[in-house]
């Protein structure tokens, strides 16, 4: 059991209430907690179990709806500093609210703390990586996809896109925050040759690039930051190429009311909307959207012990208790992605249908000089739905790829041949000489295998394609 100090204690204490009872330690329950964790007969993971255990815990599985939650926070009537979301949105344009943020992001004196996003707080980190991976997994990139960051702020999403290859376009209403995502990415490079981002601030109404002009689109954390969602949804429709996807990371419906959003808003005067997913959809499918998937994911995955564990795996434990789990964890959270009207095409930039047929004809080797030159007709047809990017397209690109079998049983690429044309399309088929110099050191080679290849994307046998493999 680690040991920490008592001011750590109590802050733990404090975080543990937070996240499981979703409020602060009442002092009664805290003094006693803290009195057993100093003298060791608890440890922190004793409490939180005591927690989940308790019926309040219970009671927050029960399934609410956004109009109980906002009940049972405080009413304007009991809090006299209370902030009426619809009321702000009314009386505050969209140019007074994109100057507040402009404002907050000016009034940071050191962007370190902001910088260091999504790792700058142990308790947020989880969460940050597990919302943006779920809104990743659902926004499908592939290097070479031009991105729009949505209300981007000081960039930390922008730039794990930018090193996953995508062209990003960094977009917020505040240019200091954009200055501060320059900085992170002259702070923190990229790793490799990757695309450099664009910056480009937002005056809050129309976004300043063509029409179908992106491929992807990701609001994280941004959308509840609005008060003009329909128009910022028609906008994104508009920028998204046919068959893009928009993917989003926002709050509940009740998320105004938290206590929080309250504070940002009373202290800063920044936007913290509540959302309908409902009224979301209608929007979007008014702007071109013509599909919409939520993620169910627990954002706070359960940790039981073994002999639970084994029920579940084994299917002896019931199903209510993975439900109500789930209904509570997205009752506050909003994952999902949207699909622009239209059909986006396929190619060699992913793995998954990638596969092609290979035949090498009428080989001959030439052993007159010092290494054996290997001569022959190439023969190749793409079968599958994927069209093949030229190969000399970086990412993605296909061609015939030349791999040495060795006597340890491992292998070395030896070549990489290019394919004629400019690509391939689904169903074309073509054929073109090679030639191949066989090196005879340093190791002794086995066998000489021909396999087509998606660069930095996979080998078309892995997929099941045949190869076309020589022994020596």
């Amino acid at each position: 059991m680690t040991v920490q100090e008592p001011d750590e204690l109590a802050d733990t204490l404090d975080r543990a209430y937070r996240l499981i009872l979703g409020r602060p330690a009442d002092p009664d329950g805290a003094t006693g907690y803290l009195v057993a964790l100093r003298a060791g007969e608890l440890d922190i993971a004793d409490v939180c179990a005591t927690l989940a255990g308790s019926a309040e815990f219970t009671e927050r599985l029960r399934p609410t709806t956004p109009t109980e939650e906002a009940v049972d926070g405080p009413a304007p009537a009991d809090d006299p500093d209370w902030v009426d979301v619809a009321e702000l949105i009314n009386t505050t344009s969209v140019a007074e609210l994109a100057e507040t943020a402009e404002n907050y992001f000016r009034a940071v004196e050191d962007p370190d703390n902001l910088l260091a996003k999504p790792v700058k707080d142990a308790g947020e980190a989880p969460d940050l990586f597990v919302t943006f991976g779920q809104v990743l997994r659902g926004l499908q990139v592939l290097p070479g996809m031009t991105v729009l960051d949505f209300g981007a702020g000081t960039c930390w999403t922008s730039r794990l896109l930018a090193q996953l290859g995508c062209r990003v376009i960094a977009l917020d209403v505040s240019p200091t925050a954009l200055e501060f995502g320059r900085q992170l990415f002259d702070r923190q490079p990229l790793i490799g040759a990757q695309p450099t981002p664009e910056f480009l601030v937002f005056d809050g109404k129309h976004i300043d690039l063509p029409d179908a002009s992106v491929d992807r689109v990701l609001c994280y954390d941004a959308l509840h930051h609005v008060p003009n969602v329909d128009e910022v949804i028609t906008e994104l429709a508009r920028v998204l190429r046919p068959g893009g996807i928009a993917a989003f990371s926002e709050p509940g419906e009740a998320h105004s009311a938290h206590p929080q959003s309250q504070y940002e808003m009373r202290h800063y005067g920044v936007l913290e909307n509540d959302l309908s997913i409902t009224d979301i959809w209608q929007t979007a499918g008014n702007a071109g959207f013509t599909e919409l998937r939520l993620c169910l994911l627990d954002i706070n995955p359960q940790w039981v012990d073994l002999a639970t564990f084994q029920d579940i795996v084994a299917g002896r434990a019931g199903t209510d208790w993975f439900v109500d789990a789930t209904r509570a964890a997205v009752g506050s959270r909003r994952m999902f992605w949207l699909r622009k009207v239209g059909t986006e095409p396929l190619d060699s930039r992913a793995a998954q249908g990638l596969v092609g047929e290979l035949a090498i004809d009428d080989l001959e080797v030439d052993t007159s000089g010092g290494n054996p030159v290997w001569t022959g007709t190439c023969r190749v047809r793409n079968p599958g739905p994927r069209s093949w990017l030229p190969s000399d397209a970086g990412f993605g690109a296909v061609s015939l790829g030349v791999r040495l079998h060795l006597g340890d049983r491992t292998t070395r690429t030896l070549a990489r041949i290019p394919l004629p044309g400019h690509g391939f399309e689904p169903g074309q088929e073509t054929s073109f000489p090679v030639r191949v110099e066989i090196p005879t050191q340093p190791e002794r080679i086995t066998a000489v295998e021909f396999d087509l290849v998606s660069e930095k994307v996979c080998w078309f046998s892995v997929n099941g394609s045949p190869v076309v493999t020589v022994g020596l």
